[in-house]
């Protein structure tokens, strides 16, 4: 009986799968200290970048060329949405706008989760509308809306805000009447129907 374990642990295919599931975990182990340590680098940056953010106006962060882009949305999301809010601060629009432009456009063509994408881009694509009617800018405005149009109240509430902004009272109401078609609550009907405009 002990001949037959022995000579059974000497069988190539045995050696064989025996080297095969060490390599195996000789590789895991590998990329996942490579993954680990490139999120601890990325972390740093992240930290270096925010504290720079922080201690610096918007000019000087500008003139320091920080590096703003990082392998991981979440990082970057949340230090390009810092340095716009710190250029909305300083009544620095057109910044703020390529900003939230930017981190828009990551998001829409990213693999993050459907539900996540979509709360983001709303909220995003309210921050941009918002931007082009301190910028006083109709076109771009207008055009993001048209082509970033989202199928939820609280887009259509901002577009008609954005068009009553601009006295576009026609169009303003068309996104205030798709807005309250959504499945809300009578009281935020009732909010959105007091902002229309009078004609």
């Amino acid at each position: 009986m002990v001949d037959r374990i022995l000579e059974f642990l000497k069988n190539r295919y045995f050696i064989g799968a025996v080297a095969a599931i060490v390599l195996g975990i000789v590789i895991n182990s590998f990329l996942t200290y490579s993954k680990e340590r490139a999120n601890e680098v990325e972390f740093e940056k992240f930290q270096e970048v925010n504290a720079s953010l922080a201690s610096q106006t918007e000019g000087e962060v500008k003139n320091s060329e920080l590096n703003l882009e990082f392998d991981s949305l979440g990082f970057e999301m949340i230090t390009k949405s810092v340095l716009a809010k710190k250029s909305i601060d300083e009544k620095d629009y057109l910044n703020a706008s390529i900003l939230f432009n930017e981190i828009y456009t990551e998001v829409t063509t990213s693999n993050i989760s459907s539900e996540t994408k979509e709360v983001l881009t709303e909220q995003y694509s309210e921050n941009i509308v918002r931007i082009y009617m301190e910028l006083d800018d109709f076109e771009s405005g207008d055009k993001f809306i048209i082509e970033n149009e989202l199928n939820s109240s609280r887009f259509h509430d901002v577009a008609g805000d954005f068009y009553k902004y601009f006295d576009k009272t026609d169009k303003s109401n068309f996104h205030y009447d798709r807005a309250i078609s959504f499945d809300i609550d009578e009281s935020q009907k009732n909010l959105i129907n007091l902002k229309r405009p009078i004609k």
